[in-house]
């Protein structure tokens, strides 16, 4: 539900956000602020997707 009278942003700004996991309901689990990143445009970013790794 969109609310009356929000002001909308542009993001400007990337954050680097390390996490354990995405949860259920589309959270992070203990995320924490690792810096901002100045060689990525925020129009860039993408939400990730975990990768299995298969032993050698």
């Amino acid at each position: 539900m969109r609310e009356r009278n929000t002001p909308w942003v542009r993001p400007e700004l990337v954050a680097q956000i390390g996490f354990t996991e995405w949860t259920k309901d589309g959270m992070l689990r203990h995320p924490r602020y690792l810096g901002l990143r100045d060689d990525k445009s925020a129009s860039e970013v993408v939400r990730e997707h975990p990768v299995r790794h298969v032993p050698a």
